[in-house]
């Protein structure tokens, strides 16, 4: 056998041997293992879940228990918290709205509670216009000052990042020169919601 029939003969065999070890056991994709459980009780990861998963099932009566108690202290991020997660499970804009905007004015950086759960402020412009335009201006009024913390300046580029890009692309370059970049004029901030010529 020679010439080309030798090597129509040989990628035969070839592939004869691809698909043997492409079907073989060894070959096979094994099942993950899964991610072990801690149980270490000063794991923050735990407590965290358990909050969650309660929060996400809370009674009437508790979702009033909770809004007094935000009421009572405007302190409290904890029942805030919990109420977010309850109201995400639903439709409430109005109600998340409110502690959203509680949030950008109390807490621009961001809350976390139970050790590891993160909420940063955020009011979707499509579900909620006239919301997210009452957080834009709170935003605003907060960055036209000079030397802001990066962890407020990139949770506000968070908050713009669907709806103004323009806003979130500045504020993230402020972040990375930890907004003390002597270029940057009082000009700057003062126009920061206005968008580039051209």
């Amino acid at each position: 056998m020679t010439g080309l029939p030798l090597v129509r003969a040989a990628a035969c065999g070839l592939v004869l041997l691809l698909a043997v070890a492409c079907h073989s056991p060894s070959a096979a994709p094994q099942p993950k293992a899964d991610a072990p459980q801690s149980d270490d009780p000063a794991d923050p990861v735990e407590p965290a879940q358990k909050q969650i998963d309660a929060a996400r099932h809370l009674t009437p009566d508790q979702v009033a228990a909770l809004e007094a108690a935000a009421a009572k202290d405007p302190a409290d991020v904890e029942s805030r918290a919990q109420l977010l997660i309850f109201y995400a499970r639903g439709n409430y804009p109005a109600e998340t709205r409110r502690i959203m905007l509680w949030m950008i004015q109390h807490h621009p950086e961001g809350i976390t509670v139970w050790g590891s759960k993160t909420f940063s402020p955020g009011i979707d412009s499509v579900v909620d216009p006239d919301g997210y335009a009452q957080g834009k201006k709170l935003w605003l009024a907060r960055l036209v000052h000079h030397n802001i913390p990066e962890a407020e300046l990139r949770s506000a580029a968070n908050y713009f990042k669907l709806a103004d890009q323009v806003i979130c692309q500045k504020l993230l370059l402020r972040a990375e020169v930890k907004d003390a970049d002597p270029d940057l004029k009082d000009e700057y901030y003062e126009n920061l919601a206005k968008p580039p010529k051209g």
